[in-house]
């Protein structure tokens, strides 16, 4: 006769595990969620509180258990430390489209040189861009372009196209100490929103509908009144296409040129 045991009992306790117990596997978000949501669990927890804090290094040997590399953690821990890490991450992926429509474009590493080194590599390059420092406070600098009769020169004439920040409202770069190397961040404002550009180009669709609109009335055609509308609406639409590819576009190459700066670094 077969032995058969409860699966309550302690004798099958290892045979249970073994057939039932199945590999489960995470994305890096749900990762995150979940540390989070065992912190909560562990401060909610009956018992002595063991703390709110966690040391550094000990968190970071936690991510390279899960596949995060080590100098990934420590420049989170550097943006963290500087202030430049959001403090409210949503559960789940990031919305990359509220990122992608932003008229702000930043980029941030770790480098080797020394932030005095930073800053005046980063100067230099915004100086030939035709921009000027307006203000430096610490590790924090802010630069406009330039307004004179030579800057303007300058980009009127550069058909090389070497200026390549231009349609920039403000750049600003950090360069601060982290452990033993540098946090940088450079992060440039468009000139235009997003918002505004597909408003001029929603505007020229109405333009033209109330054109026609006026003009088949004038002239005592119907079919031009009738047009009117879904004529402007076409127009409409393929300048929000053209208008709108141009603006991410521009977003894009700006993008490059601040990520191509820090690689020089």
């Amino acid at each position: 006769m077969l032995d058969h045991c409860h699966p309550l009992t302690r004798g099958c306790d290892n045979l249970g595990v073994s057939e039932t117990r199945r590999r489960v596997t995470l994305t890096r978000d749900e990762v995150a969620r979940v540390l989070h949501r065992a912190s909560e669990i562990e401060a909610a927890a009956d018992g002595p509180a063991t703390g709110d804090h966690y040391d550094a290094e000990a968190v970071e040997q936690a991510a390279v258990e899960v596949g995060l590399s080590p100098a990934a953690v420590r420049q989170a821990v550097a943006e963290l430390r500087v202030g430049v890490l959001p403090a409210d991450v949503p559960a789940g992926r990031l919305d990359r489209s509220r990122i992608a429509t932003s008229r702000f474009v930043a980029q941030q590493r770790l480098v080797d040189r020394r932030p005095e080194a930073v800053h005046a590599a980063v100067d230099r390059f915004l100086r030939s861009q035709m921009l000027e420092l307006r203000r430096r406070s610490g590790d924090r600098a802010l630069y406009r372009p330039r307004r004179d009769l030579v800057a303007s020169l300058r980009r009127g004439l550069d058909f090389a196209g070497a200026i390549k920040l231009d349609g920039i409202r403000t750049v600003s770069a950090l360069a601060t100490p982290a452990d033993e190397r540098t946090l940088v961040r450079v992060e440039a404002e468009l000139a235009s929103s997003r918002a505004n550009v597909v408003a001029g180009a929603a505007g020229t669709g109405a333009g033209v509908a109330l054109l026609m609109g006026i003009g088949g009335a004038l002239a005592a055609e119907p079919g031009l009144v009738i047009a009117a509308v879904p004529a402007g609406a076409a127009v409409g639409a393929g300048g929000l296409r053209v208008a709108g590819g141009r603006w991410r576009q521009r977003r894009d190459d700006v993008d490059e040129v601040l990520a191509a700066l820090l690689d020089r670094l």
